[in-house]
């Protein structure tokens, strides 16, 4: 199953994830694959992945790949702010384009996960 994480995560916690698994992999033991996209803040993961935004992945994953016009059509929106949500998805990695440069969502699954916490 492919899957990505999508969550907030402070830089600090990054540094300490990464260094981890470099520590893990010097042993030996290194730590499964997993990919994910995280955001230094809940902001900035609201603003990049919107609600329309999270919509067009729903239509993508329910449609399966559909060119800019098609899925903009589906999604009862105008084409250039589909194109500019298409754009901005694909750098993110959370859709790609197939042969016929339709776009689609690669992973079968596409987990968000943040959790409000006192300061420490």
């Amino acid at each position: 199953m492919k899957k990505i994480e999508i969550g907030v995560q402070s830089l600090k916690q990054m540094g300490a994830d990464i260094l981890a698994a470099w520590n893990a992999a010097e042993q030996g033991n290194p730590p499964p694959l997993r990919e994910a996209l995280y955001f230094s803040d809940m902001h900035g993961l609201l603003s990049t992945l919107t609600p329309t935004r999270w919509k067009l992945l729903e239509e993508l994953k329910t449609s399966g790949p559909l060119s800019v016009y098609a899925l903009a059509k589906k999604a009862e929106r105008h084409y250039s702010n589909v194109h500019t949500d298409v754009a901005r998805l694909l750098k993110l990695g959370l859709i790609a384009r197939d042969e016929q440069q339709r776009v689609y969502v690669p992973w079968d699954e596409i987990h968000a996960d943040f959790a409000l916490r006192a300061a420490a």
